[in-house]
């Protein structure tokens, strides 16, 4: 199979997986915004923000270095078994934690609950990387999926049914992880992977000195993405929060053919990252690459109105404003990531930390200037330009490991087209002077990428339609 057609095959597989998942989470959105009021809802986005923050700080984001030695056909066993072993001494760190918590006061009837989260999510994050780097990326899909219809279907219970609000919303997620990490675990057949004789100190070194730099990384990338709500809780107060929370939600559909892609691709890129062509694969993957976000992005923006008007209640409407240059800090983010990634090829990881310390100062000092003259509207202006900002860096430094060429003229057009659009909406034209304008500026950009749908179709006609008659 050709380089191109596998990462092809493999960004298919994570797309039932991820469409599917993320799908859900965004059909739940109408379901939060009619149970939660703003405020309920900016709670549960802060908690779960800060989740996520501690996930890479409380597991030192070893399952990142699991996958990569992984996927170098190393010991697999002693791999697993080390990242398991420091996953378990970070457990016992978060029940320490969570117990004095408890004593205290704080979040006294939900601590527990997100304890217990925390730990679990450690071990999916641990359990998905390797099942990634053993190349089950079917079951990796599937979980991904079934998990979050599990999700859906106990929110509407606990929360709707049995009217537990907030709890009912971390309930469904405990419950939820618990199910993927047996699914994962018993799937790959877990047990022929760990032994307790195989840890060694040499090798958890080795990981932890990969996954080090990774770590303040996804603090850097945490507060790029997620410290704007805290300037916005302390400024603007817990509802303007939940708006901006609501608006985060629609580029999270541009996300997810990102994270489509780029699982896909970070498997591509280690393995071909010492291949002779490497210089020519990875600038014609990157050049179709930015011309598909830019398309979907076009797309997005064109019906964000329409769906804002049918997805969300009345009291969350206005979320809209601050959707489009989040969606351009998605475009900008995932052009990072994927610079980011000849890091994590190369075994540098330091990169990644030093670019993103950058991002995260940019954003630090946006976030400061901008939140307090422009609420909500401000934090997307800061995500748009550190992720910028990222991704400048990323692309100067990381010449050094490999040379892409860019079709600077086709970018530098495409970026403008999508601020034209952006423009639109926010002039108050007539609705339907408005569809006609972004409809001009969508065929315009098909036009300028037309090779893009060319190279899908070939194939998609040789890996499908080959040898099928008509």
């Amino acid at each position: 199979m050709s380089k191109r057609k596998k990462l092809f095959t493999n960004s298919l597989i994570f797309a039932l997986g991820d469409i599917g998942s993320k799908g859900i989470t965004l059909l739940l959105v109408p379901f939060y915004t009619f149970y939660f009021s703003q405020s309920d809802y900016g709670v549960v986005d802060i908690t779960q923000v800060t989740i996520n923050l501690l996930i890479p700080i409380l597991s030192l984001s070893v399952f990142e270095a699991v996958l990569r030695y992984v996927m170098d056909n190393e010991n697999r066993s002693e791999i697993f078994t080390t990242g398991i072993v420091i996953t378990i001494l970070s457990s016992f760190l978060i029940l320490f934690a969570t117990f004095v918590f408890y004593l205290s006061g704080f979040l006294k009837d939900i601590i527990f609950t997100i304890g217990f989260i925390l730990i679990l999510q450690l071990f999916q994050s641990l359990y998905i990387q390797f099942v990634r780097g053993i190349g089950e990326i079917r079951i990796y899909a599937l979980n991904g999926l079934l998990m979050s219809l599990l999700i859906g279907l106990l929110n509407v219970f606990f929360i709707a049914v049995l009217n537990f609000g907030i709890k009912g919303y971390f309930f469904s997620l405990l419950i939820s992880l618990i199910f993927s990490v047996f699914y994962l675990h018993i799937s790959i057949k877990g047990n022929q992977y760990y032994s307790f004789k195989l840890v060694s100190f040499k090798k958890s070194k080795i990981l932890i000195a990969y996954s080090i730099p990774l770590m303040p990384n996804s603090i850097m990338w945490w507060i790029i993405n997620a410290s704007s709500r805290y300037f916005i809780l302390f400024f603007s107060g817990a509802s303007v929060n939940g708006l901006y929370a609501v608006s985060s939600k629609i580029p999270s559909v541009l996300a997810i053919f990102n994270s489509i892609f780029f699982k896909a691709w970070q498997l591509s890129a280690i393995e071909e990252f010492n291949s002779e062509d490497k210089s020519k694969y990875y600038s014609i993957v990157f050049n179709y690459l930015q011309k598909f976000l830019v398309i979907i992005t076009a797309l997005i923006l064109l019906l964000l109105k329409p769906l804002f008007s049918i997805i969300v209640g009345v009291q969350f409407y206005n979320a809209w404003k601050y959707v489009p240059f989040l969606l351009m800090a998605i475009l900008f983010s995932s052009f990072s990531s994927f610079l980011g990634t000849n890091y994590i090829a190369a075994k540098e990881t330091k990169g990644v930390f030093f670019s993103s310390v950058i991002g995260g100062i940019v954003n630090l000092l946006f976030n400061i200037i901008t939140i307090p003259l422009w609420g909500a509207f401000g934090a997307s202006i800061s995500s748009m330009f550190s992720f910028l900002i990222i991704t400048i860096v990323r692309w100067i430094d990381t010449k050094k490991y490999i040379r892409i060429s860019y079709n600077y003229k086709n970018i530098v057009s495409n970026i403008l087209l999508l601020l034209l659009e952006i423009g639109v909406l926010y002039c108050g034209f007539d609705v339907y002077i408005e569809i006609i304008l972004q409809v001009i500026v969508i065929t315009i950009l098909i036009v300028l990428n037309m090779d893009l749908f060319r190279s899908i179709w070939s194939i998609f006609s040789t890996k499908f339609l080959k040898g099928r008659s008509l």
